[in-house]
């Protein structure tokens, strides 16, 4: 009687298991495969081509009109909105070529109609300097926060 108590639980178990939800496959961490965060991977995926191409116009069409940014610091004279965007980005790749992004999700967190996104990213690219050429290497961790507006997932910080 006691072996087929635990050979039930153990199939009870393994049951429960395989019923739990369905992950997405391919990436480092484990995020459930629902609308929305395949939604939020493909805006990932979005800013990383943009970002590579230098494309300002497709990293601006990921980004919310209430996108700011505070670069990580309390001083605000680094800070930027949405119309500052363009200008950043447009004045950053002026000096970069040959461009790699990887990028890592560690986490994805949804609530509701907001988004956020833990991401490791490592980039690679040379420096066009007075002094001359000279490669660089970034690699850190940021956070990006999104908000559903109007059915799609907009970019409001972390870009």
């Amino acid at each position: 009687m006691k072996t087929s108590l635990i050979a039930c639980f153990i199939f009870i178990s393994a049951l429960a298991a395989a019923c739990g939800p369905k992950m997405i496959p391919g990436l480092d961490i484990e995020v459930p495969d629902t609308p929305d965060n395949r939604a939020l991977l493909s805006v990932m995926e979005k800013f990383q081509r943009a970002y590579e191409t230098k494309d300002v116009d497709a990293l601006l069409a990921l980004a919310s009109p209430e996108f700011y940014e505070t670069c990580g610091s309390s001083d605000t004279d680094d800070d930027y909105n949405f119309e500052g965007l363009r200008e950043h980005f447009t004045e950053h790749f002026k000096l970069i070529e040959d461009i790699s992004l990887s990028i890592a999700l560690k986490d994805v967190n949804v609530e509701d109609n907001k988004a956020l996104i833990d991401y490791r990213f490592l980039a690679r690219y040379r420096m066009n300097l007075p002094s001359g050429e000279q490669w660089q290497i970034k690699d850190d961790i940021n956070r990006m926060e999104l908000g559903k507006e109007k059915g799609r997932w907009k970019i409001r910080s972390g870009m």
